[in-house]
């Protein structure tokens, strides 16, 4: 079975458009080119990605009014339901922020603290049978606010799901990270 020309220039158009225009915006959302291309902790995690994006937004709180958001919003460890659903109440300001120690097993999803530095840096990871991918989340005071860098690294398995994974994390993490960074941005500014 052939698919007509114009269905095929289509395709191929809309391949090369998101190659070329979206792929590039999404994959460094916000952030400058010093923080695309700077390293970040969790870096190491995996040397050789496949897929890195790097996204960022400066919000008008300190770093310590940020955090407790940070890890409200990335899962907590603890039993309950993700944010957003009838599970975990947001942070209380009047209470100290959660504290997470490296081997803490985030709700959902698999990720386990790597690294965690208060309120300046948390880094998780999934280490999947399939692929392994790392999130690094880093807190700058910009002396009167924040600004806050989210960095997604992914490496698949040399197999078809491996493939798949990173597929997928390739359109799929742009949508909840910038849902993520503006949520906190959100939160944290009107808490203030």
């Amino acid at each position: 079975m052939f698919l007509p020309r114009p269905l095929i220039r289509l395709a191929v158009g809309a391949a090369a458009g998101y190659l070329l225009a979206v792929r590039p915006w999404h994959l460094r959302w916000g952030a400058t080119d010093s923080e695309v291309h700077e390293d970040l902790p969790g870096d190491d995690i995996v040397p050789l990605p496949q897929l890195q994006a790097t996204r960022a937004v400066t919000v008008n709180a300190p770093p310590a009014a940020v955090w407790p958001w940070v890890v409200w919003l990335t899962g907590h460890p603890r039993p309950g339901a993700r944010p957003g659903t009838a599970g975990p109440t947001p942070p209380d300001p009047a209470q100290p922020p959660r504290d997470l120690k490296a081997g803490d097993v985030m709700d959902g999803g698999g990720y386990v603290v790597e690294r965690v530095e208060a309120p300046y840096s948390l880094v998780l990871a999934d280490r999947g049978a399939d692929a392994t991918t790392s999130c690094s989340v880093v807190l700058r005071d910009t002396g009167g606010g924040t600004r806050l860098i989210l960095r997604t690294r992914t490496r698949g398995e040399p197999t078809v799901r491996g493939a798949a994974h990173v597929a997928m994390m390739d359109v799929g993490d742009f949508v909840a990270m910038r849902r993520q960074l503006l949520t906190i941005k959100a939160r944290a500014e009107s808490a203030g």
